[in-house]
């Protein structure tokens, strides 16, 4: 049984890995405080929830006195919308993701797993493997980049186990409402009309069940570096657009076409994930179908 820590455990992520690993391991999972979210924590039974906002995470020793076997910092402020540009924002998250990365040696931990992004890349037409070179575009991006390169060289010099899970586009049960999945499976239930892109850009998608299996066994490679998480198959948007149309049955009429681009340009999204799947013997399992069909029969209890 191992002590896993977990920043940022009320996340897509982190719930849904705390709902793997609990059974099995001491979980400690660190939230901010008065957190409005900590109710996705109350079916997990015998896990210890510490209150602490990041820019306190120096703290963490005062409240937990076991050694971390693996450390897992999914905590990130501005991951959507306009404060992925807010650079005050994003140094904040980098200052305190040296913080906990510091802490996490204290606490004697082996492992450090931090969650990466597709961003750190920035927009690349061709097919992303991890090394391809990182142009980000994003504040975001910058310093996600910025957080990775400061915990290889500390981690290298720290003999600590470092890897980066570099997640393109997750989707899946508990989803963020706004997110493109969520929102357009809701407007379809409704019948709503959609405006949309052209949807042309080539878009890959990755299952949080299937996601968090592959993270779940890269925590025991001794290998560190980058992986990217994606799936095996990446398409034009327009055909994950026509999957959930087909699958929720809809009226809906879909305006392709109407929404613009970013000025920033299209953003393609072709993940190789060969170095994931050769390192942990791994392959996603549920296809989009088989998620979107998921989703839409949990929403109807909602």
């Amino acid at each position: 049984m191992k002590n896993i820590f977990i920043t940022g455990a009320t996340s897509f992520i982190g719930v849904n890995l705390i709902r793997e690993l609990y059974k099995k391991n001491n979980i400690v999972a660190i939230i901010r405080k008065n957190s409005k979210n900590k109710y996705l924590l109350e079916e997990f039974k015998d896990i210890k929830i510490i209150e602490l906002n990041m820019d306190e995470i120096d703290l963490l020793p005062n409240y937990i006195d076991i050694k971390c076997d693996i450390f897992y910092h999914l905590a990130w402020n501005g991951t959507r919308g306009e404060s992925r540009q807010d650079s005050t924002l994003q140094e904040e998250n980098y200052i305190n993701s040296i913080k906990a990365l510091k802490i996490a040696k204290k606490l004697n931990c082996k492992t450090f797993i931090s969650a990466g992004s597709q961003a750190e890349y920035g927009n690349h037409n061709n097919i992303i493997t991890e090394t391809t070179r990182e142009l980000p575009n994003t504040q975001y991006g910058i310093y996600k980049l910025k957080f990775y390169r400061y915990m290889r060289t500390y981690c290298k010099r720290n003999n600590i186990i470092y890897i980066e899970p570099r997640f393109f586009s997750l989707y899946g049960i508990g989803d963020y409402e706004k997110t493109l999945v969520i929102s357009t499976i809701d407007k379809m239930l409704n019948n709503e009309e959609i405006d949309l892109t052209e949807c042309i850009q080539i878009w890959n998608f990755l299952n949080i069940k299937d996601a968090i299996k592959a993270l779940t066994l890269l925590q025991e490679t001794t290998n560190s570096g980058v992986y990217n998480f994606g799936n095996n198959i990446s398409k034009e948007l327009k055909y994950y657009i026509d999957i959930i149309y087909k699958v929720t049955k809809t009226k809906s009429k879909l305006n392709y076409g109407v929404v613009p681009y970013p000025k920033t340009g299209i953003v393609n999204i072709n993940p190789s994930i060969t170095k994931l799947q050769k390192e942990i013997n791994w392959q996603p399992e549920i296809s989009f179908e088989k998620g979107i069909e998921e989703i839409i029969e949990k929403r109807k209890d909602i």
